[in-house]
């Protein structure tokens, strides 16, 4: 028993107790009590004060498990309150953005206008007026311009659609498909056309650098030579219009709703993925516009 008392004391911390077993023995000597009997209660003495610091390590345990389970409760919640600090700060970052000019909507004599300052016998001419020109027909976006490859620009031409990898905005398949007037556009420059299938392989790109065809140019380059050509034909409007290379699919959507005023359709002809996007780009009917509508109807 002694034995079994002396592991388990040498497995626990229990440097009080000595003091107290040495006070404990005094006060039995001074009883009188046996020396056998002095054993029993230092021995009875000691499992107890053995299991009360058996006792204490298990809450000790059993506080340091709360206290880790409290830690990550707080964790938690310190993580979810900087979360809502981050959106709260992306809110009013998106609110107090800096808003671009209001860009007008593009027009088929305005469009007329750019063709014109984009004539010219070099291949930077030829390849600006084509992409004047399925900007018009299509309403994509100028950056979904540079993986274009030749191939398609023929599918557009004789089968009327071209397919836009939007995998990073929307449908990855997604196709856009020519209306009457896209059509009569595409006919006008079938000569800018021509021209470029007798000069490219099918798989070469379409936007590229006259000496490397296979490499897609940066959208940069393509932009600064549309924007050349449209600053150059908006400061010769009147009314101080501002038109951009988005002013092409402000103005796509638009017709668009005007001549369908179905908003689902418009939505995924031009591959938004919600109507609010979709909505925010159409415009209201001027009052000549519904008093025509009105008066169809009679």
């Amino acid at each position: 028993m002694t034995n079994k008392i002396q592991k388990e004391n040498n497995s626990l911390d229990l440097p009080n107790y000595q003091p107290l077993r040495n006070e404990l023995s005094k006060i039995l000597e001074n009883q009188r009590i046996s020396k056998k009997k002095q054993d029993q209660i230092l021995e009875t003495t000691q499992r107890g004060f053995i299991g009360i610091a058996l006792r204490n390590e298990e809450l000790l345990k059993s506080n340091d498990q709360l206290k880790q389970q409290l830690d990550d409760v707080i964790k938690e919640l310190n993580t979810i309150k900087q979360e809502r600090e981050e959106k709260a700060a992306r809110k009013e970052a998106w609110t107090n953005r800096k808003r671009l000019p209001k860009r007008d909507p593009m027009t088929a004599e305005i469009y007329t206008q750019l063709m014109r300052a984009a004539e010219g016998p070099t291949y930077i001419q030829l390849r600006t007026r084509i992409a004047l020109c399925i900007l018009a027909v299509t309403g994509v976006r100028i950056n979904e311009l540079l993986p274009f490859k030749v191939r398609q620009l023929k599918t557009l031409f004789e089968e009327n659609w071209i397919a836009i990898d939007r995998s990073k905005r929307g449908p990855s398949n997604h196709k856009a498909f020519l209306t009457k007037e896209g059509k009569k556009i595409m006919h006008d420059r079938q000569k800018d056309f021509q021209l470029i299938f007798l000069m490219k392989e099918p798989d070469s790109y379409l936007f590229t650098a006259e000496s490397n065809h296979y490499k897609p140019l940066d959208r940069v380059v393509i932009t600064r030579d549309v924007n050349k050509v449209m600053r150059e034909v908006s400061n010769q409007l009147p009314g101080k219009l501002n038109i951009t290379s988005h002013s092409f699919r402000i103005g796509y959507i638009t017709q668009l709703w005007k001549d369908s005023k179905d908003i689902e359709f418009v939505k995924q002809t031009i591959g938004h993925r919600n109507l609010d996007t979709t909505s925010a780009y159409v415009n209201k009917l001027s009052d000549q516009e519904r008093q025509k509508r009105i008066d169809q109807l009679k």
